[in-house]
């Protein structure tokens, strides 16, 4: 099924190929535009992920101009073309570093936030997201080729996400989440093997032909694929355990969200000071609203007097307004034997 579906795909003639080649280098020119979107973008979305606001995310996928030089990698390899090949990778360093300063400028602009949604999405790369980048650069690559469906590429842009994930890491090592920022990289990094693969893939199966004189493929290229499916592979280590932690759990969505790194560190400081208490969980209650958080403790006995008042200050202090504040305790039983 798949070999005839592969074969009914049309191939480009020649004039299509050439074509092809201006408008995907288009993308790749680097120049002055190319680095102010990728500034405005990756500012936009920052913002979205700091205020937890899909659209904005969305908004910024859409005008990231991130996805050009990776089709560009794609049709490089597929064609042997080492001079294209060394220019998108350049130009794709550079918007890397770029979105990756002006996320930590952010994150510094906004110290103490509470992760959101949007930014914890980007925390749990799994399988899955490898398969999304897969089919996005496919999709990308295709539709480049055929100019008739080129309507697709903002589905593909959405889809794809490579700008989020770049700025989460940012957010994430400006405020305290390495874990955070550790898995978000894995799923940038992830989404930049699979579409470059993917996209030359696709190429080929288009009927791009390799250069040089003999019309062959040059040696380099099939080296470089090598070495992306290595790494492709090496990360598929943490994306299944991933999916094997996401299967334990059961739920996706957490029940609470983290609270900010200086609020969880003020309660813990207090905590420390009493003696046969102890934190299990502090979090922001996801079912309720921001303003509500929800703090969990064990005692070895009573809960020495005025902490439940104490804590709720303390959270109004360190946190700003007024929030809801819920404190469960928990008592621990002593299972030694003959103890009451």
């Amino acid at each position: 099924m798949l070999t005839q579906l592969i074969e009914r795909l049309p191939t480009l003639a020649r004039e299509q190929r050439k074509e092809l080649l201006e408008r995907v280098t288009a993308g790749v020119r680097g120049d002055s535009d190319f680095h102010v979107m990728m500034v405005l973008s990756s500012g936009l979305a920052s913002l979205g992920l700091l205020e937890g606001s899909t659209a904005v995310v969305i908004g910024a996928m859409l005008v990231a101009p991130l996805m050009g030089p990776l089709i560009g990698a794609g049709l490089a390899l597929a064609q042997g073309n080492l001079l294209l090949y060394r220019r998108s990778i350049v130009i794709a360093l550079l918007a890397l570093l770029t979105g990756f300063a002006v996320s930590v400028v952010m994150g510094l602009l906004n110290p103490g936030f509470e992760p959101s949604l949007e930014v914890e999405a980007r925390g749990t790369p799994d399988i899955l997201d490898l398969g999304v980048a897969i089919l996005s650069g496919f999709v990308a690559a295709y539709a480049l080729g055929r100019p008739g469906v080129a309507n697709t590429l903002a589905g593909v842009a959405i889809a794809a996400a490579l700008v989020p994930p770049l700025c989460v890491v940012g957010i994430g090592l400006t405020n305290d989440r390495p874990m955070v920022a550790a898995n978000s990289a894995i799923l940038l990094l992830t989404n930049l093997v699979a579409i470059i693969l993917s996209a030359a893939c696709a190429f080929s199966l288009l009927g791009v032909r390799g250069l040089g004189s003999s019309g062959g493929f040059r040696s380099w290229a099939p080296r470089v694929i090598l070495v992306l499916v290595m790494v492709a592979l090496i990360l598929l280590l943490p994306l299944m355990s991933n999916v094997a932690q996401q299967k334990r759990r059961g739920q996706t969505r957490p029940l609470n969200y983290p609270v900010a790194a200086h609020v969880y560190e003020a309660v813990v400081a207090y905590l420390e000071k009493l003696p046969g208490v102890t934190l299990i969980t502090i979090g922001r209650v996801s079912m309720e609203p921001a303003s509500s958080v929800s703090i969990m403790l064990a005692t070895t006995g009573e809960l020495p007097v005025g902490t439940k008042n104490e804590l709720t200050r303390l959270v109004h202090e360190v946190r700003g307004g007024d929030p809801i504040v819920r404190i469960i305790v928990l008592r621990e039983v002593d299972e030694t034997p003959g103890a009451l």
